[in-house]
């Protein structure tokens, strides 16, 4: 029997011994023989085959020579008929093998069909590299990392670590649909896993369902027209493409965690000092031919687009650095300084800007048509609060500070304001000053100019403590410290030396002036008395001079001597005196009659006021005065005869009363009535006393014949009634109570006060409304106290 023939009958009798042997053990795999083992081994010499060849041992034999366990291997060599001698033919390979050593190197050897097969092996190419079986699962094997301490796992663990939507059968090639791999994915995961999407074309035909929250790792993924992938429902999206990362959420609910969240909660000790902690940092640098000529390049940008509806805010960037309440429990005193936001823009080339470039620190653009009538567009907001309402007021030291961090550098104009507006520049209007503090200050010796050209300007000299008003170098106008004002003029011809326009009860007053002359004229100029300068009084040649147009009025010259032509005095002459130690007139000289109103024509030759008298000797003893009713003649003080309003004289100066007092026991008719046709019905203006008129408790007064309407004072307060009813109710605290409603044609307006008197009055009365300076806002007093109402714009 050939070589060839005994490996045949050897590995055929092998397979059948197999078969048997997985029959009785229930098809337990029968591991691979190995012919090192000493059940397998050539007795006596391991030498070259010399001398008496062993005989043919019987499988059967052998079989029981090695005592096999129930589910242990048996294997057993196959012999030529009558052993192998000499003579037998032995391949050149096995020539000095003993056959040990050729059984070892048969049932060693990897068969052409033991590749790739079940209890085979795996194949190798070319190149020693193992290809994996094509079918078969794999995932029960274990597998280690080759870092130290690295324990091993099996590889389904390994891989349910890092679901792929192609575990779910997602194709990503642009034609099959993709949404059941994704849905499934997302079913299978627990809320916010990481499921990786490869590269490729994804399809969805039908969006997402669920509202677990799952991270979506794209890596390369593109829609069919090539644009990135930025909507998955709610879930947040995390794409390389094009060579940098995105993170994009295309739809939300309330309560849901942002896209992107950074936490870095700084514990450490020691360190550099001075070294910049950083919980992000982005580093941008573009050398001069880093971007083409007309590029823009944005270090970081964010971009919030809003059309919500409602009175949330939408904010597109916030920083926010706190110091917390406990912060100097520990003791160690002042903490470290905390910016909200750091801006630093820099040119390190020492050239001027027009070589260097621009800079700009920082740039804020509002972007928005139509008007603004409640002034919710703000382009630079500052706001400045106590962090509680129970605690000091909160304050600044500087609202802007605006400086440099050198002697040497200068700005062109500090703040430049070069807008259109329609309400003010710098509206100061609503700030409160404190302490006096002024809302603007310059400095002393510093100009504040008017026009482009500074030659318009505003100074004020600290040596003469005087603020003076310059065009160009010139000084204009200047105010001293104790009021002086000193005006220069060279505008001849061109205009007036000092206009007053407007209205106001005086055009100027002098009256608080303690100066002996009020006005000074030089000689030659007029005073006018109208707009058109026709009446005019000035004083000339020695005389002054009233005029009409240009005919004198009157003259007075300097002997006291009056010319006023009759054809064009006035008819009636008023003149008003208040000088208590001179005489209204005085008549000196020699003449037929002192004072001769013979010839006047009006009923009154002469009126006194009440209380005034006419003396009839030079001493002034003997007079004549009406005064408190009556009509007395008094000697030396001494009243000796009376006259009241009824005819009734008293002559005996001791029994004379002091007033006129009337007794009326008259129910039937009014105490004074008046008839006729006069200007006015009673008139008291002339009177000095406080009261013009006094009433009893429960008098009224009537406003018309039928005493249907009339004001009066009872135990209430001040009434005005329409018969019986009271109409209005004003009480002694000043508290007014009206029956109707008011109803002012132009508005209410409601009484403007500051919040810190608000809260300052003692005990309002609920229903209390005044409007709150500080807010701008109408306050309303209640039951739980002031209450501040809520306004909304006018659409």
């Amino acid at each position: 029997m050939s070589m060839n023939s005994v490996l045949k009958t050897r590995i055929v009798l092998g397979v059948c011994s197999g078969l048997v042997l997985a029959a009785a053990v229930q098809s337990v795999a029968a591991p691979r023989p190995n012919h090192l083992l000493p059940q397998f081994q050539q007795h006596g010499a391991v030498g070259p085959v010399v001398g008496p060849v062993m005989r043919s041992v019987a499988p059967q034999a052998l079989m029981a020579a090695a005592p096999v366990g129930a589910n242990a291997a048996f294997y057993a060599p196959t012999h030529p008929p009558g052993g192998i001698d000499p003579t037998t033919s032995v391949p050149t390979l096995w020539a000095n093998a003993t056959i040990g050593q050729i059984g070892s190197m048969a049932d060693a050897s990897v068969q052409q069909t033991d590749k790739n097969q079940p209890n085979g092996v795996a194949a190798l190419d070319a190149a020693g590299t193992v290809t994996a079986p094509v079918a078969g699962d794999v995932t029960a094997a274990t597998a280690s990392s080759t870092l130290t301490g690295a324990v091993t796992r099996a590889l389904s663990a390994r891989f349910a670590e890092y679901p792929s939507t192609k575990d779910f059968g997602s194709q990503l090639d642009g034609t099959h649909d993709d949404s059941a791999a994704l849905q499934a994915a997302k079913a299978a995961v627990s809320a916010g896993r990481a499921i990786h999407v490869p590269a490729g074309v994804l399809t969805l035909s039908t969006p997402l369902q669920g509202a677990t929250p799952t991270l979506w790792q794209l890596d390369g993924t593109t829609l069919a027209n090539g644009v990135p992938v930025t909507d998955l429902g709610t879930d947040v999206l995390e794409s390389t493409l094009e060579g940098g990362k995105y993170f994009a959420r295309g739809h939300s609910h309330a309560d849901m965690a942002p896209v992107l969240r950074k936490d870095m909660n700084i514990t450490h000790t020691g360190g550099t000092t001075g070294f910049v902690m950083n919980l992000e940092k982005g580093n941008c640098t573009i050398p001069s031919e880093g971007a083409a000529l007309n590029d823009y390049v944005w270090c970081h940008s964010t971009v919030l687009t809003s059309s919500a509806f409602g009175a949330g805010e939408h904010v597109a960037q916030a920083s926010l650095a706190q110091r917390p309440g406990n912060a100097l429990s520990d003791g160690k005193g002042s903490r470290s300084q905390l910016w909200a936001g750091y801006d630093e823009v820099r040119d390190d080339t020492g050239q001027p800007s027009s070589s260097a470039g621009s800079l700009v620190g920082r740039e804020i653009d509002v972007y928005a048509n139509g008007d603004d009538p409640v002034g919710w567009r703000i382009g630079l907001q500052l706001q400045v609060a106590g962090a509680s309402a129970s605690g000091t007021a909160g304050k600044v030291g500087k609202g802007i500070a605006i400086g440099n961090n050198d002697a040497t550098s200068t700005y062109g104009i500090l703040i430049d304001a070069a807008g259109r507006f329609d309400t003010a520049g710098i509206d100061l209007s609503r700030s409160t000053p404190v302490n006096n503090a002024p809302v603007l200050n310059i400095g002393a010796n510093r100009g504040l100019a008017f026009s482009d050209d500074h030659k318009p300007h505003l100074q004020f000299d600290s040596a003469a403590y005087t603020l003076r008003y310059f065009y160009d170098a010139t000084s204009l106008f200047s105010i001293g410290m104790q009021g002086d004002v000193t005006t220069a003029i060279s505008n001849a011809g061109s205009g007036v030396a000092w206009s007053l326009t407007g209205q106001a009860q005086l055009g100027l007053n002098l009256t608080g002036l303690t100066a002996p002359e009020a006005l000074r004229l030089a000689s030659g100029q007029t005073l006018s008395w109208e707009p058109t300068a026709t009446v005019h009084s000035g004083f000339t040649n020695g005389k002054l001079t009233d005029q009409v147009a240009a005919g004198v009025a009157r003259t007075l010259d300097t002997q006291g001597n009056e010319t006023v032509p009759g054809s064009l005095h006035n008819s009636q002459t008023v003149v008003s005196l208040s000088q208590p130690t001179v005489a209204a007139y005085i008549a000196t000289g020699t003449a037929a009659i002192g004072m001769d109103t013979t010839a006047l024509a009006a009923p009154e030759a002469l009126r006194l006021a009440s209380g005034q008298r006419l003396s009839w000797e030079q001493t002034a003893s003997v007079q004549t005065r009406y005064e408190n009713g009556l009509l007395q003649d008094s000697q030396n003080g001494t009243a000796l005869r009376t006259l009241d309003a009824s005819g009734n004289e008293t002559v005996q100066g001791s029994t004379r009363n002091s007033g006129m007092t009337t007794s009326l026991t008259n129910a039937t008719a009014s105490a004074v009535t008046l008839t006729g046709t006069a200007a006015i019905g009673v008139n008291l203006s002339g009177l000095t006393s406080p009261e013009a008129l006094r009433l009893g408790t429960g008098q009224s007064i009537a406003w018309e014949p039928t005493a249907v309407m009339k004001t009066g004072f009872s135990e209430t307060g001040l009434t005005d009634a329409k018969g019986s009813t009271t109409l209005r109710l004003l009480d002694s605290n000043g508290n007014e109570t009206l029956a109707g409603t008011i109803t002012p044609s132009t508005g209410l307006h409601l009484p403007t006060v500051s919040r810190a008197d608000i809260k300052s009055r003692p005990s309002p009365a609920v229903g209390l409304m005044v409007y709150d300076a500080d807010d701008d806002t109408p306050a309303i007093y209640t039951s739980a106290g002031w209450k501040l109402l809520t306004l909304a714009a006018i659409p």
